[in-house]
Order: structure tokens, then C-alpha cells, then sequence
């Protein structure tokens, strides 16, 4: 018998090598940038709620990346390599944003939190089919289409064997399984 093996997880996303932690870094120092006008270690720490430690040590790390720069008076901006890697990770959280909540009908609010996620994780050629898949949707008009699919029962269980189901298991270890409340009442 062949030994299953598995892929190995990589700490290195998207096709420029970052992590998921060092995207919110630049795009904490982005955002720093556009709302005071400057970044600081102290900045970046209480934005992303970190110490000042580990902040420093991350950014240290994207400055040795060319991803940003410092000056004189220890203040970070973005070089432009940085600018372009900022621009590209909120041009996929944009598409996988809009893909969730225009076909699969998560609110706003889902889907940001759920594209914050995978927004590094995606390559280019996968985006560039996402948002055609998106704009194929929208020319079509299919908007309600898979409205009748989304009912509260899964489709791959349909409500019959749950704790065995590999969609509904994730659904009940976070207590939100749609069966559950039926079953309640």
C-alpha cells in the first residue's frame, strides 16, 4: 500500500513570497501613511494591535525586501515595490470580495473578513479567471441563480449524516451547523 503523503504548508504566499502577517504589515503602513501622513513602529503596533517588538522585527524584514523604506527620523514608507504589492493584494481582496458576495451571496461583511483570508493566498492567473468568472456572471445576469442551491441543509450531506459530512463537520465544531437549530426546535 502507497503511503498517502501530503503537501507541506508553505509560510510563503502569493507569487512574491510574502507571508499573510507581512501583508498586513505593508498594508498597515499604507494605510498609516494615507491617514497621518507618516508610519512609526508605534504606529504600525497599535494599528495591528502587536508589540512594538515584533512589529520592528517584521518590518526590518520588508525593509530588507526592498518592500519599504526608512528615513532619518525612523519613519517607514513604502518604496515602489511596495506600492505595487499593496496594490496587488487589495485588487484580489476587491475580487475575491465581490465573488463572495455577489455569486455565493455572503454579506459585506463575511466576505471582507473571509477575503482578508485568502487574499494573499491567490496567484495572479487565478484572479484574472475570478474576476472574469465575475464579470461573466454579471453580463449574464445570473445574480438569484443559486439562491434555490444555498438552502440551510447541505448539499453534500443533505442533513443525513453530519458528523461524517466533510462540510458540515467544520459547520459544528463552530456551533453555527443549520441542523442544530432545527433540531432544537
Amino acid at each position: 500500500m502507497k503511503k498517502k503523503t501530503f503537501p507541506t504548508t508553505n509560510k510563503k504566499f502569493a507569487a512574491k513570497g510574502i507571508t499573510h502577517s507581512a501583508a498586513h504589515h505593508l498594508l498597515a503602513v499604507d494605510e498609516a501613511v494615507h491617514q497621518r501622513g507618516y508610519a512609526r513602529v508605534s504606529d504600525i503596533a497599535r494599528d495591528l494591535e502587536l508589540t512594538r517588538g515584533s512589529v520592528s522585527v517584521a518590518l526590518q524584514s520588508l525593509k530588507s525586501a526592498g518592500y519599504i523604506e526608512q528615513d532619518e527620523n525612523h519613519i517607514f514608507h513604502l518604496s515602489d515595490s511596495g506600492q505595487r504589492l499593496v496594490a496587488s493584494i487589495r485588487a484580489r481582496h476587491e475580487i475575491v470580495e465581490q465573488f463572495l458576495t455577489e455569486v455565493l451571496g455572503l454579506t459585506h461583511q463575511q466576505a471582507h473578513r473571509e477575503s482578508c483570508r485568502v487574499e494573499n493566498l491567490l496567484e495572479a492567473p487565478t484572479a484574472r479567471r475570478l474576476y472574469a468568472l465575475i464579470e461573466f456572471w454579471r453580463k449574464k445576469n445570473l445574480k438569484d441563480a443559486l439562491e434555490k442551491e444555498f438552502e440551510p441543509v447541505c448539499p453534500v450531506c443533505k442533513g443525513q449524516d453530519v458528523h461524517d459530512c466533510p462540510c458540515c463537520g467544520l459547520e459544528c465544531i463552530e456551533g453555527t451547523c443549520p441542523l442544530n437549530s432545527r433540531r432544537a426546535g
